[in-house]
């Protein structure tokens, strides 16, 4: 396994290739998220946190040692149906971010495990605000990825914590434009998006319905190639961009065909982003097992590996 920086600035794929098989091993119990967080050296204070309801399944651990604080979500149950991004128009006004809509199905999963205590101690943000010297890292995959954004999101704006770096895969959009502005300056330089060619979670819920990715992109093409996009706020290009790759389809060809109105108009975006995608709702309304450039143990982590070479060290139940 390369070694971890604590205090990488920017893209580090060593930082990836762990921060990705932590996002992994969330998926697991908290025995093996132990034994995982332990046999990659985070050996000081370990803690597992879940919370499940009728809205609500969110997991995650929170593992220590003498320089980072590691934070990891756990995605969405590949055996089930992934009711939290269903509701597209879930856009709502939290009061954690004045003035900036976020997805609310989102919020409320982290808010469910936001404060929760663990043998009289605070996991989050406790651990985060008792953190000493060491640099706060944040990642999930999938529903996972969105939990860390708006976690790294309300570490820095309600408890002034710096976060060194946020690393997410498959990652959903989470909020709107003011929420992606607010976010930009704190955030936006130390987020990195991983997205592997057809994934359809990157790409919902759609830009045309008010959501935006902002941070670096990094696309992984049906070519095996890596391709890195600087950090940014997406716009109605890369949105449609992002939308043509889901069927390997050029930007300029589309351009060419549909003339410019498509990167000036967002109710025409809206309707390619349908024609393209077929119907977002369905297809993730049919579970995510049967999407599998979306999956975290089967195709983000041998890319994550592939890129540095050598061997995953998948966590065994």
């Amino acid at each position: 396994m390369p070694l971890f920086d604590p205090w990488a600035q920017g893209l580090s794929m060593p930082n990836a290739r762990l921060l990705g098989e932590a996002a992994n091993t969330a998926y697991q119990s908290s025995e093996t998220c132990r034994k995982w967080a332990q046999g990659n050296g985070f050996n000081e204070d370990f803690d597992f946190f879940s919370n499940f309801g009728p809205k609500t399944d969110t997991n995650g651990f929170v593992a220590q040692n003498a320089t980072t604080v590691l934070v990891a979500f756990r995605g969405t149950n590949p055996r089930e149906r992934i009711d939290w991004i269903i509701d597209f128009n879930a856009l709502k006004d939290k009061g954690a971010f004045p003035g900036a809509q976020v997805h609310e199905g989102f919020f409320d999963a982290l808010g469910a495990v936001w404060g929760q205590t663990l043998s009289g101690k605070q996991i989050l943000p406790g651990r985060l605000l008792n953190r000493g010297n060491r640099a706060v890292w944040i990642t999930g995959h999938s529903l996972g990825g969105a939990l860390a954004e708006l976690a790294a999101a309300r570490t820095i704006l309600e408890s002034g914590i710096p976060v060194q770096g946020v690393y997410t895969f498959g990652q959903p959009r989470v909020g709107n434009d003011a929420f992606a502005r607010k976010m930009e300056t704190p955030l936006g330089s130390r987020i990195f998006r991983f997205i592997n060619n057809l994934d359809i979670v990157p790409r919902v819920p759609l830009y045309g319905m008010g959501y935006r990715h902002y941070g670096t992109e990094i696309f992984f093409n049906n070519k095996q190639q890596q391709e890195d996009r600087p950090a940014t706020i997406e716009g109605l290009l890369g949105a449609v961009r992002l939308a043509l790759l889901g069927v390997n389809l050029t930007l300029a060809d589309e351009l060419a065909k549909l003339t410019l109105a498509l990167v000036t108009d967002n109710n025409a975006v809206t309707k390619r982003e349908f024609e393209l995608l077929g119907n977002p709702k369905a297809v993730l309304a049919a579970g995510i097992a049967n999407i599998a450039d979306h999956s975290m143990e089967n195709s983000y982590l041998p890319r994550l590996v592939a890129a540095l070479g050598g061997a995953a060290t998948t966590a065994q139940a």
